[in-house]
């Protein structure tokens, strides 16, 4: 079985953003490659040449990268100037497809990659743009490879009219839509997708990196005293994350603990417009707060983890959540967590066991939240180990490749 993966990956492997979505991925490919699946990846958020990935991650199971940064003489050879013209002629006859060159170049440069890859398979992360790119090469080539879509948020992260427009007909066309939760199941029936197309498979944790790690140790690295209580948030600065609910509700944190400070790593530079870095920035010295809420940004890897080891509490305030991938990693590092009761994080969360679940936007409530984990340590301490408990137990990665395995076998039985 040979395995077209398409879609993003995370920074360290030469993304240009990170997210839950390329975080998948990198663990998706890793993982059918220890299960023995030729699965070739093309990496569609950065424009590190082929060579040059090579010379860092020479066992990392990547085959082509869109827009390599070779020269376009070289890129026009490749797929030469017949299809070239050729395609350049359907999307003039189809404006609605977008912009003509970043179309054109990514439809041929997929079709490239697929030509000398020939899977059996197609697995595309998200009903995007890439998906449609998949579709037109099928189209114009006369393809009928079987086609599996990761559907990793639906409504409320994404706009009416690119649900409308792209994600729907693409999750219809699809031959098995892949959903991360069954809150986003349910919403692929809600567009039209088939039921017996549908399987929910959650995504993963990579539980030997993210675990629980010595507290004292990430601290003195980070330099945060012992005596100070952290919560940490993890994320995009972008609306839907919500951080200015868990800003104000420091406010009642702190005044029955002076001693709590709010870490918030990440920024909102993918967030574009919607970037509420300043906004934040503003209300934590409105609410005179600076000394209480600390704003790092992206950190790199080790960094991360020194933060999920040295914090008491992770919070995750999110107006919509498809799974909570930040929550799964900070439960499997055996830190409590305290998020909205919305989405993926039903499933992802017992409330009362395995973390604390509050009503989305509500201040008060996430306060309480906090305060009940960090005012009873027996308490804690039973929440973070039941939680590591469940992400092992049904969060593991090695479960998901195999769920997903299967879906390969299916939808190539059919």
């Amino acid at each position: 079985m040979r395995v077209a993966l398409i879609g993003p990956v995370p920074p360290h492997l030469g993304g240009a953003t990170p997210g839950g979505v390329a975080t998948h991925q990198e663990q998706l490919a890793a993982g059918l490659a220890a299960a023995g699946v030729d699965a070739p990846l093309l990496a569609t958020n950065t424009c590190t040449s082929p060579k040059a990935w090579r010379a860092v991650h020479p066992d990392f199971p990547l085959f082509r990268l869109a827009r390599p940064e070779d020269a376009f003489i070289d890129y026009l050879a490749a797929v030469g100037p017949f299809r070239t013209a050729r395609y350049a002629a359907y999307l003039a006859l189809h404006p609605q497809l977008g912009s003509r060159r970043e179309v054109l170049l990514n439809t041929l440069w997929y079709r490239h990659f697929l030509a000398e890859v020939r899977p059996d398979v197609l697995h595309v992360q998200h009903p995007l743009e890439r998906c449609s790119y998949v579709r037109q090469v099928q189209r114009l080539e006369g393809w009928r490879l079987p086609l599996v879509v990761t559907a990793h948020s639906l409504f409320g992260e994404h706009d009416a009219a690119t649900i409308e427009r792209l994600m729907a007909p693409n999750l219809r066309a699809a031959d098995r839509v892949i959903a991360v939760s069954g809150h986003i199941a349910d919403q692929a029936l809600e567009l039209g997708v088939d039921r017996g197309r549908v399987r929910v498979i959650r995504s993963g944790v990579d539980i030997d990196r993210f675990r629980p790690r010595d507290k004292a140790t990430a601290r003195h690295r980070l330099g945060i005293a012992d005596s100070t209580r952290v919560v940490l948030f993890v994320g995009n600065l972008e609306p839907r994350k919500q951080v200015d609910v868990l800003v104000q509700a420091m406010v009642e944190v702190r005044r029955r603990l002076l001693t709590v400070e709010l870490v918030i790593v990440g920024s909102g530079e993918s967030a574009g417009v919607l970037d509420q870095t300043e906004t934040l920035l503003r209300l934590t010295r409105n609410l005179g707060l600076l000394d209480a809420v600390h704003f790092v940004g992206r950190v790199e890897d080790q960094r991360l983890l020194d933060y999920y080891a040295a914090a008491d509490v992770f919070a995750l305030p999110s107006s919509s959540e498809a799974q909570g991938i930040v929550a799964l990693e900070a439960m499997a590092c055996g830190l409590p967590v305290v998020a909205t009761a919305v989405g993926g994080l039903l499933e992802t969360i017992e409330d009362g066991r395995t973390g604390h679940l509050v009503p989305s936007g509500d201040v008060t409530a996430l306060a309480e939240g906090v305060l009940k984990l960090l005012e009873n340590e027996p308490h804690r301490q039973a929440i973070a180990a039941a939680a590591r408990q469940a992400v092992e137990h049904d969060f593991s990665w090695p479960g998901a490749v195999a769920a997903t395995i299967e879906v390969y076998r299916d939808v190539l039985g059919c």
